[in-house]
């Protein structure tokens, strides 16, 4: 007797928070409509987990030992989690993880795929609701050795844009929507970014004096969009994307790179309020428009300057999981 379960969870996009969120202040995040799906069969015989990741034409056999990085690595925590919980117990594990939504070119977006890809497992191995929630965090708290805020699991576990803050070392987060007329557009740099290196530099780094200007920041954002003040978000999200410039400076960390310099500088031409999203480094920079007449003007203006306009929207659908049975699953 075989049983096959499917899940698949959208992607991310920080709006405002990135860094100061791991010093106690707000991040806004928000899910995308970009979703990896993973395929999970559960088989008897012996003890094995295979991992076959379509978008690295990838197949890992486990082996113990530290996690690999990857598509397999995020669902390796994730089967960590089940069996700790003894939801899975020993027999074979066959997953088959498709991400390509997340690639440009073959690079990565920036988009959060590896807190998807954990999401959807998790969903998979161990079901939703608030136990399904702590796993996810858990798990991929293990993939990124502690360093990430879990905001990024947030939006894709519950969709929609959500306000996420940590207290006493665990995650709160809250139900939140853009203020009426803003559209949100997106651009990518060309450049992928890989974020553990940028979060491994900034946990090193001494207590810079800007982290303060950018807390508040966050804090004048969330209190923004909780009483849906469209003027006093699209202010705070301009100080943000010009504090998190200053923050890379003074660690010296590469947070705002030439291109999205250029990426926030054009689309504030046109008017709109923008910054970069995420850890930084390259990936994608963000810009909120008033119309859809004015976001289709940073789009053009953006790919006149040969950066990449991406077609997303924030999405209201979290992970979502459905269960089969005596099912298949192929593995390359």
């Amino acid at each position: 007797m075989t049983a096959v379960v499917s899940a698949d969870a959208p992607g991310k996009l920080f709006l405002t928070g990135e860094y100061a969120v791991l010093d106690g202040a707000p991040a806004l995040v928000a899910a995308v409509d970009r979703r990896v799906e993973v395929r999970v069969r559960l088989a008897s015989g012996p003890d094995a987990v295979v991992v076959y990741s379509i978008a690295e034409g990838h197949r890992h056999v486990a082996g113990g030992g530290a996690l690999p990085g990857g598509d397999a690595g995020a669902v390796l925590a994730a089967v960590r989690v089940a069996r700790a919980r003894r939801l899975v117990v020993a027999g074979r594990v066959e997953v088959t993880v498709d991400s390509r939504a997340f690639l440009f070119g073959g690079r990565k977006l920036g988009l959060g795929r590896s807190a998807a890809t954990v999401t959807a497992a998790v969903a998979a191995l161990v079901g939703g609701g608030e136990d399904g929630f702590a796993a996810a965090l858990e798990a991929h708290a293990d993939f990124q050795e502690g360093r990430g805020s879990g905001g990024d699991v947030a939006a894709s576990f519950h969709g929609g844009v959500v306000e996420v803050r940590r207290r006493d070392g665990r995650l709160a987060a809250t139900a939140r929507s853009l203020p009426a007329g803003l559209h949100l557009v997106v651009g990518y740099t060309g450049t992928a970014a890989l974020t553990d290196p940028m979060l491994r530099r900034f946990a090193v780094a001494h207590a810079p004096r800007v982290l303060s200007d950018l807390r508040a920041a966050a804090e004048r954002a969330a209190a923004a969009i909780a009483r849906a003040d469209g003027a006093a978000f699209l202010e705070a999200v301009d100080a943000s994307g010009d504090l998190l410039g200053a923050l890379g400076e003074e660690a010296a960390i590469p947070i705002v790179t030439p291109a999205l310099a250029r990426l926030v500088a054009v689309a504030r031409r046109t008017g709109a309020a923008a910054k970069p999203s995420g850890a930084g480094g390259g990936d994608c920079g963000i810009a909120f428009a008033r119309s859809p007449e004015h976001a289709a003007a940073v789009s053009e203006a953006w790919a006149a300057e040969g950066l990449v306009p991406l077609a997303l929207a924030i999405t209201p659908d979290g992970v979502r999981h459905t269960h089969m049975s005596e099912g298949r699953v192929a593995l390359g």
